[in-house]
């Protein structure tokens, strides 16, 4: 299963046609927060079942601040981190995903693109299409699950043309 992720668009959906040529095949969006209703509007114009939850800039929004999913056998642990503090350090996600006995964590918040295993969980932060730090482009992630393998890739719109 091919899943595009997101994070961070913050109400700007003007660089979410640039990514659509690499999200061809994609069955599912997950976004991981601020802002929320932006999930629903990037399904649709993706025409995928899409799945997000709030961010700290969700003010008064009702909506899950973290969803868990299951593909095929696998886990998926959505967040969009800033309870657990990822500007400061990941540890606290890192203990949350390893209690809950995930495959995959996806986060943002920090607006900066991130992937790494660590105790046999994936996370990966897609960045941000709205306002992307410390010098990177704007980003989005896919995510490839099989039977077999989970894998991710981090893209810059600039590699979406």
């Amino acid at each position: 299963m091919i899943i595009g992720v997101m994070s961070d668009t913050h109400g700007d959906l003007s660089r979410v046609h640039l990514c659509l040529p690499l999200l061809k095949g994609a069955e599912l969006l997950l976004h991981a927060g601020d802002f929320y209703e932006d999930a629903q509007r990037i399904g649709s114009v993706l025409g995928v079942k899409a799945v997000g939850v709030t961010g700290n800039c969700d003010y008064m929004v009702k909506g899950p601040s973290e969803e868990m999913l299951a593909v095929g056998s696998r886990r998926i642990y959505l967040t969009h981190g800033h309870l657990y503090k990822v500007k400061k350090d990941l540890s606290s996600l890192v203990q949350r995903s390893k209690v809950l006995g995930v495959d995959v964590t996806i986060f943002g918040h920090t607006h900066t693109p991130t992937m790494f295993r660590r105790d046999g969980v994936l996370f990966v932060n897609p960045g941000s299409l709205h306002s992307p730090r410390q010098t990177h482009a704007p980003s989005f992630a896919i995510l490839e699950i099989n039977r077999n393998t989970v894998k991710a890739r981090i893209l810059s719109v600039g590699e979406a043309r």
